[in-house]
This record gives C-alpha cells, sequence and structure tokens, in this order.
C-alpha cells in the first residue's frame, strides 16, 4: 500500500510539474510574440524560446539552400548567412522582414526594390568594358590586377555602366536596395573574374520565397500566425546559427 501511495504521489507530483513547465512555455511563447524584435536579444529566456522554435524551421525551410552551417551557395548565389555581411542590414527588424515576405517573391511586402540588370546583354556596355569593370573590382579587393584595364573600368563603374548608382561611390553596396559590396571579401556569386564577368554580361536576379509562402509553414492554431522565430540571427554575430535560428523562431509567431 505504501508503495502505491508513494507511486500515486509521484504522479501527482510529475503531472503537476508537466502543468508548470507547459504553463511557463505559453507565458515565454506569448512574451515573445509581444515583444519587439530587438528586444528579444536582450532576454535569455525569450532568446532560447526563439532558439528553440527556430532551430528546427531554419533545418526544415532554410538549410536546403542555405546550409546545415549557415554558408550558402555561390554556385547559386545563395548568401553565407554565418557572416557580418547582410544586403539589407542585419538589425533584427530588417531580418524579420526578408524572412517573412522574402526577396522578389512575389509577395507584395517582399524586397523588390532593383536587381542586377545584364549590362552587356543589352547593350548598356560592350564586353570588353566588363572586363575592364571587373579588373577594377579586382583592385578594390586588394587582389592583383591590370593597372591600365582597372582605370578603364573605373570610367565604367562610374560611367555608362551607372554601377556606383547601386552600389555606392565606394563599392560597399546599398543596404536600402540590398545591393552587395563590390569590393569583397565575401561574394555572393564568387568573387573571381569570371563569376564577376557573368554577373555583369547577364545580370543576377536572385529569389528567396518568404517563410509565410512555404506551404508546409502551417499557422499556429492559437493566434493564427506564423511564430516568428528568426530573430536573434542577424543583430549578434557571437553565433550566428543561435542568433539564425532564434529570428526563424519569433518569425514563425509573426504572420
Amino acid at each position: 500500500m505504501t508503495h502505491r501511495r508513494l507511486a500515486g504521489l509521484a504522479l501527482v507530483l510529475l503531472g503537476i510539474f508537466a502543468v508548470a513547465a507547459w504553463t511557463h512555455r505559453r507565458h515565454v511563447a506569448g512574451e515573445l510574440l509581444r515583444t519587439e524584435p530587438d528586444e528579444i536579444l536582450k532576454s535569455p529566456a525569450l532568446l532560447r524560446e526563439a532558439m528553440r522554435i527556430g532551430r528546427p524551421q531554419y533545418q526544415r525551410h532554410c538549410e536546403s539552400c542555405h546550409g546545415a552551417a549557415l554558408e550558402g551557395d555561390a554556385a547559386r548565389g545563395v548568401p553565407n548567412l554565418a557572416g557580418n555581411v547582410w544586403l539589407y542590414g542585419n538589425d533584427p527588424v530588417d531580418v524579420e522582414r526578408t524572412i517573412l515576405y522574402g526577396i522578389r517573391s512575389g509577395h507584395p511586402k517582399s524586397r523588390n526594390i532593383t536587381d542586377m540588370p545584364a549590362l552587356v546583354r543589352t547593350g548598356q556596355i560592350a564586353p570588353d568594358d566588363a572586363r575592364d569593370a571587373v579588373e577594377y573590382l579586382q583592385s578594390l579587393a586588394g587582389r592583383p590586377y591590370d593597372k591600365p584595364a582597372a582605370l578603364r573600368g573605373r570610367s565604367i563603374y562610374f560611367g555608362k555602366g551607372n554601377c556606383y548608382d547601386c552600389h555606392a561611390n565606394d563599392a560597399k553596396g546599398v543596404t536600402d536596395y540590398g545591393t552587395p559590396a563590390l569590393s569583397g571579401p565575401t561574394w555572393i556569386y564568387g568573387g573571381d573574374r569570371e563569376s564577376l564577368y557573368q554577373s555583369i554580361v547577364n545580370g543576377r536576379h536572385g529569389m528567396c520565397p518568404g517563410l509565410g509562402q512555404c506551404p508546409d509553414a502551417g499557422a499556429d492554431p492559437r493566434t493564427g500566425s506564423l511564430p516568428r522565430c528568426h530573430l536573434g540571427a542577424a543583430a549578434r554575430q557571437r553565433s550566428p546559427t543561435l542568433n539564425t535560428g532564434a529570428l526563424l523562431g519569433r518569425a514563425r509567431r509573426v504572420l
């Protein structure tokens, strides 16, 4: 009889602990939904909850393109998310918007201000002009380059190529447009001469779907929204995997 009572008491205590844990998790999840993105990074409890939700979401929806280590894929123009380079800025709110609505995804809130035109194919510049522009970019990246060609390329960059208008005078890119830096060391499609040349000749039109557009990204049945888990990702580089997972966690609670 004593053993049965002890077993029963143990079951009751386990039930109490389970309910307490469930209640606490619900409370934290509610706070995650109500808290502004940048504030989540300041709360260890919220960040842990965002990571708990976000890591599997990254694995499910993002890893196939961006890689298990967030390394990206230059062959396909998939950005590296583990570094300190962000096309649209590393503010958590900006990153959350990209995750939620995508880039050129067709969603009315997606990032779609500009893309890279095919300067040679459209006749704006000649193939030799593109080669010279590549040498200019090599000089900006601190790589070996052909000086006369680089000087001609600089004229292309600030002249008929009109490259500075999107990529800025210093070729560091413009986060408002989502235009990448052209001075290295990080390159979306690769920084070798041929990859840069192909970008200038044929243009680039990368696309990233929004999380809400993923067919298996179901809505939260209680809130009617997708969780907000992406939020830790962009703002703190001390642990890129943790941060990107956290951003995914919050984002799935926002849509």
